[in-house]
Parts: structure tokens; C-alpha cells; sequence
């Protein structure tokens, strides 16, 4: 979520993409002031590492996966266009940057997301960190 908003609901749905034998992630966001904030991506199991997440206007991004600790780790490893059924590689020098997504597991039914970008001259752009717990 963009906003700094604390004790939000926050909701994640997980259904088949039946055109790509992926998945479609649909996040949504509670607000304190106004409209839910939803964020959709589809992962598709392809792509040169296997994995890959489409952000929606043809852009995506190849992913590795690691495990860090009681972490899963997704590193991106290059941005994509899709036009066309051709795949284009976005070159780093157009992209925002090292990208690393990571859910922990800390226990009690609560993970935390974190994701940061780190551009190569600009240091680091977006620091984001989220505690996920099962609702009571």
C-alpha cells in the first residue's frame, strides 16, 4: 500500500489465470480516509528463472527465489515488455532499480512483507514493510 495507515484490513485473493496457467494476485488495501486501495499482478510459471510477475501495461519482470533465514526472497532479475507475443528486455538503465520482495515468517499466524528498490546511482527509492497477521 502507498499510504502510512496502521490496524487496516488488508485482504489477498489468489485465483487461477486459466489463459496463462498462472495465478492473478488481487491485494486490497484498507484506507482511513477514503477508497480501498487494490493492487492486481498475475505470476506465471515461465520465463528464463521459471517465474515471472506481470504488473499490468505489458510490463513484467523475471523472478528468483531464495530462501533467507525464515524468509522467502523474490529478486528481480530484469524487466520485460510484452508486445506483440514478443518479449523486449527493458535495459537497467530505464528501470527504477534492484528490486526485492521478502515474506518472513515470525510466527504466531504473522508474516512481514517487505519490499525495497534500490536504484544503481540513486540509491534506495521505495522501502516498504507490512506485518500480515490472520484475522481474529
Amino acid at each position: 500500500p502507498t499510504g502510512r495507515d496502521t490496524g487496516m484490513v488488508a485482504v489477498v485473493t489468489v485465483t487461477e489465470d486459466a489463459a496463462t496457467g498462472g495465478q492473478i494476485w488481487t491485494r486490497l488495501f484498507g484506507r482511513a480516509n477514503g477508497f480501498h486501495q487494490i493492487i492486481q499482478s498475475s505470476k506465471r510459471f515461465s520465463g528464463p528463472t521459471g517465474l515471472e510477475e506481470h504488473i499490468g501495461y505489458r510490463l513484467g519482470m523475471a523472478l528468483s527465489v531464495h530462501v533467507e533465514g525464515h524468509a522467502l526472497a523474490f529478486r528481480c532479475q530484469g524487466y520485460f515488455l510484452q508486445i506483440a507475443g514478443r518479449r523486449i528486455a527493458v535495459p537497467g538503465w530505464l528501470t527504477l532499480g534492484r528490486l526485492c520482495v521478502r515474506h518472513e515468517d515470525i510466527g504466531g499466524g504473522q508474516f512481514v512483507f517487505s519490499l525495497e528498490i534500490e536504484h544503481p546511482r540513486f540509491g534506495l527509492l521505495l522501502r516498504q514493510k507490512v506485518l500480515f497477521r490472520d484475522a481474529v
